[in-house]
């Protein structure tokens, strides 16, 4: 079990109630709403998903847990296919990566697909019947809680969380905000709940740590572009240079050799090279 933010939260409204402030107990009561309501949820894939995109979230799945994807690649506006989706669950816990708040834990939300239909898939497989593509989602979504830019009610029992893009590499896109996620609850009352506590956990967390220490892929990116930028102006540098004294040269040559100073051009012009 991880200990953080969310941990404490939950523990000194129990242990010491009359000492929580008000900011405190409304956000650990919508912590524990919110988990309750999010127990049991479908997830939706976004309508014109490509392949690629798809690919890509996947693998990250596999090999990044979808951490930072959380900022949404699909940017699709909120329109969410109401078929296929995925039971899911979706829930507010402490997390820990080495590139985000120096290590320490932070609060993180997760969509994780139910068993049950992970279940499914294998039997689909086993039995030879192909898959629709993006039928399901088969991996674990985690986005930081200070990723969190806004979130849309949508339709009658929808629900769209949007990210800040922390895979744009232009920084004009950069503060941007992108898709991460849509989700449906059982009902409209639900979904409203869920959206409230959603909105009032993430204030609580920007008033507790307004500004979150965090290593950016896109900054990675960024520099080796930015990098491989700078070696690809010096070569062109070079070849000019080398362009300008070889010009120099023959220049040397033509006027000295027509007096017939043959090697008397040659001299100079070597020198105009070194």
């Amino acid at each position: 079990m991880i200990t953080g933010p969310l941990f404490s939260l939950r523990i000194w409204g129990v242990i010491c109630p009359c000492g929580e402030s008000s900011e405190n107990k409304s956000a650990r009561q919508s912590l524990q709403q919110f988990n309750r309501l999010g127990t049991r949820i479908s997830w939706h894939t976004p309508k014109k998903q490509s392949s690629k995109i798809s690919a890509g979230r996947f693998m990250q799945g596999i090999f990044g847990r979808s951490n930072n994807n959380a900022s949404g690649d699909n940017g699709d506006n909120g329109q969410c296919d109401e078929n296929p989706h995925t039971p899911a669950q979706l829930k507010l816990v402490d997390s820990i990566k080495d590139s985000i708040n120096n290590g320490e834990s932070y609060p993180e939300l997760q969509i994780c697909p139910q068993k049950a239909q992970a279940r499914a898939i294998d039997d689909d497989n086993d039995n030879n019947r192909p898959l629709k593509q993006n039928s399901v989602m088969s991996f674990q979504l985690d986005i930081p809680l200070h990723h969190i830019q806004h979130i849309e009610s949508v339709d009658t029992v929808m629900l769209v969380i949007y990210t800040k893009d922390v895979y744009a590499i232009d920084e004009k896109k950069a503060a941007s905000e992108k898709e991460a996620a849509c989700v449906s609850f059982s009902s409209s009352n639900d979904r409203d709940a869920a959206s409230l506590d959603l909105k009032v956990l993430s204030e609580w967390n920007k008033h507790r740590q307004p500004e979150v220490e965090e290593e950016l892929p896109a900054v990675g990116i960024r520099h080796r572009a930015q990098k491989a930028a700078h070696f690809a102006k010096r070569e062109i540098e070079m070849r000019e240079k080398k362009r300008d004294r070889e010009k120099r040269k023959a220049g040397h040559m033509q006027s000295m050799s027509s007096g017939g100073l043959t090697y008397t051009a040659m001299a100079m012009a070597n020198q105009v090279i070194t």
